[in-house]
């Protein structure tokens, strides 16, 4: 063979190269080294074809040769660098990066230097690096980026902010130069300039990861239409990224989009089946949107992964809470507290369990625990001044209202309370500053009313007290508990005709209200319309067996109509529901009466019969 053979082969290897095929190239080049064993150019050559071929074992075996045969040659050094980088073996690209360095500081071998130091993590051997004049000096975009990345890693956002701007300077092509900047700018709180910058790069509306910072600036600035639109774009970019549409799904969320929320949720746990926060979120849409069973489902399907999961156990333990298994409730929950003692949800759910059973105290404390560790939660603060309400620390309660409107003046429900415990103290005049307040934020506040209401009730303002009650019957008509708060100042005003109305209202509301048909049966008693009464009596017997003074109320009607042998039946049924000896005695005597009106009847009726024969 001649020296034009091994022409001719490498000039065809070149010609199927620039075709495209690469195979055929590389047999071309084995036959040339064939010829020339110990040249560094085929080798090199043959190991950037494996390399076209994403064959980098081979392209690593064949650059490592070419170097064994010219181990000076810069350019094989780069590229074999460069594929070690590529395959993770960093420790090896840097020792020939580091000799190329020193033969050569072009900016390229530079800036591939501090990627490799940056990759390795050694932020103070890039920073180090740098200092060097000819470094920082240099016209290479890439190379301010990667020291203003190190300078980021350390903690130091000024320098790192400075050092992406000179990199902008050089290169505003560069997308990932561009997007570090704008992210660096979000990240300080300069939402503005983010955006500014983002958009700024040539390619910036093809890249999912513009519109996902869009999205994250427009939450920062509350703007979630916005954000919305953002994260949705940036799905469709990239339809493989979960975190997009879990953010989209929270935006969603916020907005009170829940069956779209609960979809992409969906999308990000499909995508990401193993992330266990992704679906402990998507069973807590579930049960915001009251799909309990399939909140608990989830919460098992999480709690089967990792059984200490504890977002899940609090989940569940909310579920099991608003079902009043507060036994179950309570374990989970002192697990939980165990492991997280400063856990502030499981604290809060906690004071629910105590509110369940009514012990104040316990709720107020564990409420207070939960304060402590979110001091500025107006969930918590708000709780915290109902249960305090609840247990009669109106002073407590009127402090935590006044900590609510310190953090949000604009909050009604810390007035309405304010106002409440005003009543509740009978400091009217303050009440009804509170009222003012409320109604100078929100007219069709029917709560306000309400207070108005209680305040000239209990002044025995009655007629004034009945037109606020319904000027909030107007503004929440479905709500029953206005219909018998009319009826109660009715009864104590005692316009029996009007409370017996209102109460039957209220009924239609709650139908497995005894209270509200006990009430009409009273008024009805009053007014002489027995039958009536009797109607609602049995009705709300049969609603609450066990209420003494019903049965006994209900007993007097029907002796008034004569009915003795029912009023006996009343109340001999009544004493399985007797709780102690004095209640039981009190329906024996009610039982006497009743038989001694049995013996009274039947005498006048012996005399008349008397006479009749005379």
């Amino acid at each position: 063979m001649t020296d034009s053979s091994l022409t001719e082969y490498v000039k065809r290897a070149f010609e199927y190269k620039a075709a495209g095929n690469f195979k055929q190239a590389i047999e071309n080049l084995y036959k040339a080294l064939e010829l020339d064993p110990e040249s560094s150019e085929i080798l090199a050559e043959i190991a950037g074809l494996y390399l076209e071929l994403s064959n980098t074992d081979k392209a690593i075996r064949y650059y490592e040769q070419a170097l064994l045969f010219d181990p000076n040659n810069v350019s094989v050094k780069f590229k074999l660098a460069r594929v070690y980088k590529q395959v993770n073996l960093v420790s090896k690209a840097l020792p020939l990066l580091r000799s190329i360095c020193e033969q050569d500081l072009n900016p390229l071998y530079i800036a591939e230097i501090l990627n490799v130091l940056y990759l390795e993590s050694d932020f103070e051997g890039v920073i180090e690096f740098y200092q060097k004049p000819i470094v920082y000096n240099s016209t290479n975009a890439k190379i301010h980026f990667y020291a203003g990345a190190s300078y980021l890693a350390l903690g130091d956002t000024v320098k790192a902010r400075e050092l992406y701007q000179k990199s902008l300077q050089y290169d505003k092509s560069d997308y990932n130069i561009v997007y570090s900047c704008a992210n660096l700018l979000f990240d300080e709180g300069n939402y503005k300039e983010a955006a500014k910058t983002i958009l700024s790069s040539p390619v910036a509306k093809t890249n999912h990861k513009t519109f996902y910072l869009l999205g994250e600036i427009c939450i920062a600035e509350d703007n979630i239409e916005e954000a919305i639109n953002n994260f949705a774009k940036a799905c469709k970019l990239n339809p493989r990224n979960p975190l997009y549409y879990y953010s989209l799904a929270t935006a969603y969320s916020v907005k009170g989009f829940m069956k779209e929320a609960e979809e992409n949720y969906h999308n990000a746990v499909k995508l990401s089946p193993n992330n266990l926060f992704y679906a402990y979120t998507l069973a807590l849409v579930y049960y915001q949107t009251k799909q309990i069973s399939k909140a608990k489902e989830k919460i098992e399907s999480i709690l089967n992964i990792n059984s200490e999961n504890i977002n899940a156990l609090v989940l569940k333990a909310r579920i099991l809470t608003d079902e009043n298994n507060v036994v179950e409730a309570e374990q989970i929950l002192k697990t939980v507290l165990k492991k997280e003692p400063k856990n502030d949800e499981a604290l809060y759910i906690r004071s629910q369990v105590f509110k369940k059973l009514g012990w104040w105290e316990k709720a107020i404390e564990a409420i207070n625990l939960a304060m402590k560790i979110v001091p500025d939660s107006l969930e918590y603060i708000s709780e915290a001044v109902t249960f305090n309400f609840e247990g009669k620390n109106f002073s407590e309660a009127e402090k935590l209202c006044k900590k609510l409107i310190e953090l949000n003046d604009k909050f009604i429900f810390a007035y309405i309370n304010l106002a409440e415990i005003y009543v509740k103290q009978k400091r009217f005049s303050e009440a009804l500053e509170n009222i003012d307040k409320i109604l100078e934020l929100d007219i069709n506040t029917p709560e306000a009313y309400i207070i108005k209401a209680k305040i000239y009730r209990e002044n025995k303002l009655y007629d004034q007290a009945i037109e606020f009650v319904k000027q909030a019957i107007t503004l929440s008509p479905d709500s029953n508990e206005y219909y018998e708060m009319v009826a109660d100042i009715y009864f104590e005003d005692k316009k029996f005709k009007d409370a017996c109305k209102f109460y039957k209202e209220a009924a239609q509301f709650d139908v497995t209200s005894e209270k509200l048909r006990y009430r009409a049966a009273k008024c009805e008693h009053i007014l002489g319309e027995l039958h009536e009464a009797i109607s609602d009596y049995s009705i709300a017997r049969r609603l609450k067996p066990q209420d003494i003074d019903l049965a006994i109320d209900y007993c007097d009607c029907l002796c008034d109509v004569e009915d003795y042998k029912t009023a006996l039946d009343v109340l001999k049924k009544s004493l399985d529901y007797a709780p102690d000896s004095e209640t039981k005695n009190k329906i024996l005597q009610k039982a006497d009466y009743v038989n001694q009106k049995i013996i009274e009847n039947l005498s006048g009726f012996q005399k008349f019969m008397v006479r009749f024969k005379k």
